[in-house]
């Protein structure tokens, strides 16, 4: 089995930068995340963003660039929140100004490819200082509607990174993206007339080159070999009219796009009907012509720069022998190839109706990451791993929003369930909580496709995804039944030692929540948490652990996550802890480190409301609790050794720190391989 795991950057990475204290500078840079991600379930747009560190609300952060991606395009928000604080002095000596100032001179630097892009939100918030005089802001102020205001910015950052992408000595020397407007010269004068809607938009309004056939083209230049050489190095607008499939040099375009492996996008603009719709023109984005010319570059755009990042992490993926396919495969983009091609595309994998398609021309396609899977094959082992996530409150300190976690949380869910291992979880089923989103994951036929022919065995045939309820938390059979027969659900009984002569509440079964409102209260759910996760540790097989309260909200003897945790450790189970998303996975491996952060002390749970009363409940009835300076103590001891998990120390440290889903995955693959690579199922 080839180890082709890599340790390549990302192609590229969007960095904002703005004063913490701006509340609609940190929502603009939300919206802006959410504009360069698309829903991880679909293939679509997915590039990395890093947010400004949330530390000290006294003191500027450190200017730093992130270190994982081959290019960094930093986003400076300027507001009046950022003009007003740029020269008043904080703890470091460091002003908001040095840090914009010094984040610039980073992405200036010789020999880098990163970018600096000033944005002006406000009338007077530039240049910030004078040291930033010299550099043209995208003046947003001017745009009195917020959510064009946003859209344009938007706009404007996929155009830059797609100059960064392009192969030049600088995006300034990258030339425009050219548009080829393919559309059906019959139409032209039809209502809605979106042809003349877009060439009178983008002549004043973009900086693209549009290319518009016969009006581009040489006298006496050969027109095919013209219109082939048009395309080839154009991203495709297909402007699709009632007469569109019918024109032969309208579907001739579209075929050269695709065989050159270029952007495509359909602007659906049919007024009455098609006699015959064009086949070839699918697989591709569709906008609905709504009058909004906008919208519809936008979208080009978007389908340019996701492939260009596609196509350029293809390449740092593939092996020998590979053929790099930056869009969805189809008959059309692989008929043409050799039989013996193996296609490499972007994940997430093809469903599997249309891999039974695509099968039939005998050529191998997969994604890297269901390649890297399913090469780790672990369906005969009859594995269990727990997942322990919940979402942080230090997550911003490290530069990460929750978007973030859950969605690499799902990624490796899919990618652990495409290798053959069932996933287990301790939470509620309500509408927000992991096992619902598990659940919705699981009933994708792709994952089902790619695990393999199940068997009839017992085994084989039980529900991939096993939840776990502690007593006293209550489900009603309404949130039962909604995550069907897909998830397994154990509840699990009340602990011995609690009862209703405690409290008239603690019934068995529960029949209605326990508020933690006393120090009694908070025992008993202290107690069934424990024996729920004691119990899950003595089912499963390993445990892959990300964020983790670690303040107000827990409701155990100490949070959820970090309990998991050491029980698993204590088991000698494998654990993979990814400490970029902060709470209680980045606290172990901090101590796991040496290094004490406060929130593992003593000092920071005893303000947990009743949490002093609950260590002397502990203490009066003999029960064992091992403090925070123990706990600390032992991690530091045993080290990432204590981890069990199939890494190497340098790998473990890495798991501690990267922010790449793809690598996480592929970490936690590996290691599982490498610890039951010899044992068999039962």
């Amino acid at each position: 089995m080839p180890d082709d795991i890599c340790c390549s950057k990302a192609p590229l990475l969007v960095q904002f930068a703005y004063h913490t204290g701006s509340g609609e500078a940190k929502l603009l840079a939300e919206y802006l995340h959410a504009a360069l991600n698309d829903d991880p379930s679909v293939p679509g747009l997915r590039i990395p963003t890093l947010f400004m560190p949330e530390t000290d609300p006294n003191d500027v952060p450190e200017p730093k660039l992130a270190t994982e991606a081959d290019r960094v395009l930093v986003v400076a928000l300027a507001d009046d929140h950022l003009a007003a604080h740029a020269h008043r002095p904080t703890r470091s000596g460091r002003t908001w100004a040095d840090y914009m100032v010094q984040i610039r001179g980073l992405c200036d630097q010789q020999n880098t490819d990163n970018r600096f892009m000033p944005v002006q939100l406000t009338q007077h918030a530039w240049p910030i200082d004078p040291r930033l005089a010299d550099l043209n802001f995208l003046c947003a102020w001017a745009i009195d509607d917020k959510q064009e205001q946003q859209r344009s910015i938007g706009s404007r950052i996929i155009h830059l990174a797609l100059r960064l992408l392009q192969s030049r000595a600088s995006p300034d020397d990258a030339p425009p993206l050219t548009i080829f407007i393919s559309h059906a010269k019959l139409d032209i004068d039809t209502e809605p007339c979106v042809v003349k809607s877009l060439l009178a938009y983008l002549t004043v309004n973009q900086p693209q080159k549009i290319w518009f056939d016969s009006g581009d083209i040489e006298v006496g230049s050969r027109f095919a070999k013209e219109i082939e050489d048009g395309v080839k190095d154009a991203a495709l607008l297909a402007v699709l009219t009632d007469s569109y499939s019918s024109r032969s040099w309208c579907r001739r375009e579209v075929l050269l796009a695709k065989h050159f492996q270029r952007p495509v996008v359909v602007v659906d603009a049919v007024q009455e009907r098609e006699v015959r719709s064009f086949p070839y023109v699918g697989n591709v984005p569709v906008v609905r012509w709504k009058g909004d010319v906008q919208e519809v570059i936008d979208a080009l755009l978007r389908e340019a720069l996701r492939q260009a990042y596609a196509e350029e992490n293809l390449k740092k993926r593939r092996r020998a022998g590979e053929v790099v396919l930056p869009t969805v495969p189809e008959l059309l983009t692989l008929v043409y190839r050799d039989r013996e091609s193996v296609v490499l595309y972007p994940d997430p994998p093809l469903g599997p109706e249309e891999l039974a398609v695509v099968e039939r021309t005998c050529i191998r396609v997969h994604t890297p990451l269901q390649r890297h899977a399913q090469e780790r094959d672990l369906t005969g082992k009859s594995l269990v791993v727990a997942i322990s996530a919940s979402p942080a409150e230090d997550i911003s300190r490290f530069g990460l929003r929750s978007v973030h976690l859950e969605a690499t949380l799902l990624e490796i869910s899919r990618y652990l369930l495409i290798s053959g291992i069932r996933l287990a979880y301790g939470g509620h089923l309500g509408a927000d909580g992991y096992t619902v989103r598990l659940a919705n994951l699981l009933r994708d036929p792709v994952i089902e496709h790619l695990r393999g022919d199940r068997t009839e065995s017992d085994v084989d045939c039980a529900p991939q995804i096993v939840n776990y309820l502690p007593w006293p938390l209550f489900e009603s059979l309404h949130s039962q039944a909604r995550i069907g027969a897909l998830v397994k659900v154990i509840p699990c009984p009340r602990p011995d030692d609690v009862d209703e002569a405690l409290d008239p509440l603690f019934t068995d079964p529960i029949l209605c929540e326990v508020p933690v409102d006393n120090a009694i209260r908070r025992l008993a759910w202290a107690r069934g948490l424990t024996e729920m996760r004691c119990r899950q540790v003595a089912e499963v097989n390993a445990r892959v652990a990300l964020g983790g309260r670690i303040g107000y909200g827990y409701r155990g003897r100490i949070p959820g996550v970090l309990e998991e945790i050491l029980l698993s450790i204590d088991a000698n189970q494998p654990v993979y802890l990814i400490g970029a998303y902060g709470g209680c996975a980045h606290l172990v491996c901090e101590a796991l480190n040496g290094r004490l952060q406060p929130e593992l002390t003593w000092d920071h749970h005893r303000a947990i409301p009743y949490s002093a009363e609950l260590h002397d409940l502990y203490t009066e009835r003999d029960i064992v609790w091992e403090d925070y300076d123990a706990i600390f103590q032992r991690l530091q001891d045993e080290g990432f050794g204590s981890l069990c998990n199939g890494l190497q120390p340098d790998e473990n440290e890495e798991l501690a720190v990267t922010r790449s889903t793809e690598r996480i995955i592929e970490l936690i693959l590996s290691g599982l391989q490498n610890v039951y690579a010899d044992t068999e199922g039962d």
